[in-house]
């Protein structure tokens, strides 16, 4: 699911909705979804069509508009998942030897993305309660509440909103995660719901949680898409920042028994591990993460991307255990 920030060239800002409805939706090419499970992460649009790319359903509805024959697409990934994509749009057809930079660079440029999310720590904690907004089937805005358009103004989007309604300005975040929710409601029996949950990265450095369901009526027709935005708790946030700074199985454990404020000893014994495992462990903790004590340790961790005021709680009972 594409989602986040991004940066859009020579394709107008009202043709992003249409772009997004053929990734999602029409069977096709090179789609992005595919490129992130696939063994290269690049692919030339040239040479999957068999150098027919007028086969592209994608290809035959942005050629008249951007003007532009060739086309190359590639994810960035990180520890077996993508974490940004990229297409490239122009006149003359792309090598092979292109190709393989961009699958040399790729790997960089995922673990790159993956660290920078975690970069700017919350800066203030948050006390809204859930926003909850109603989508047609068009996704198109029906309804929101107050909350949800607070939440909406504190999440990083592009320079324009996917669509202006009602006052509320929807970042295309939130729609990316309505449609691939009314998608997989398209293709499921009646009775099972799908929901599409989202982390999202919010300005003040903290993170947001989406969950969309595509809405049922008594007899069983789609309805609207009802999308909820939340603060994330700090176990949906935790994957996250285990993956940016690269730890291992043990060293996560180790991590989490210091976090319940197990000493050194406790947790020797709990992992059945000698002392000096442990300290082993918790010093390439220290060196990945970038901290000098096990109260740095656990705020960064388990603070420093949720809530400030835990921060402050977690640092405190730290330095007196």
């Amino acid at each position: 699911l594409a989602i986040g920030v991004g940066a859009v060239q020579a394709l107008p800002q009202s043709l992003c909705q249409t772009f997004w409805e053929y990734e999602f939706e029409v069977p096709d090419f090179n789609k992005f979804s595919d490129l992130a499970r696939a063994e290269r992460p690049v692919a030339d649009l040239h040479a999957s069509t068999g150098g027919r790319p007028e086969r592209s359903a994608r290809f035959r509805e942005f050629r008249d508009i951007i003007g532009l024959d060739a086309e190359l697409r590639a994810t960035f990934p990180a520890g077996g998942r993508a974490w940004g994509l990229v297409q490239l749009n122009r006149d003359a057809a792309f090598g092979e030897d292109e190709l393989a930079l961009v699958e040399q660079v790729a790997p960089r440029v995922g673990r790159a993305v993956r660290t920078a999310l975690l970069t700017h720590p919350a800066d203030r904690p948050s006390l809204r309660g859930p926003g909850l907004v109603l989508l047609d089937e068009q996704h198109a805005l029906i309804s929101a509440n107050p909350e949800a358009a607070a939440w909406f103004a504190e999440l990083e989007c592009l320079d324009l909103p996917f669509e202006t309604a009602l006052g509320i300005d929807i970042p295309e975040t939130v729609v990316f995660t309505a449609i691939e929710a009314r998608v997989l409601a398209s293709t499921a029996p009646a009775g099972e719901v799908h929901p599409v949950r989202t982390r999202l990265r919010a300005r003040n450095g903290g993170w947001l949680l989406a969950e969309a369901s595509c809405l049922r009526d008594a007899g069983g027709a789609l309805g609207p898409t009802a999308v909820v935005i939340q603060p994330a708790k700090a176990s949906e946030i935790a994957p996250l920042i285990v993956q940016a700074y690269e730890l291992t199985p043990r060293e996560v454990q180790v991590t989490r028994a210091l976090a319940r404020g197990l000493s050194t000893p406790e947790i020797a014994a709990e992992l059945h591990l000698s002392r000096y495992t442990v300290q082993d462990h918790l010093k390439a903790v220290y060196e990945k993460i970038g901290v000098s004590s096990r109260g740095e340790l656990v705020a960064k961790m388990f603070a420093d991307h949720h809530n400030p005021a835990l921060d402050v709680a977690i640092t405190a009972s730290s330095l007196h255990a």
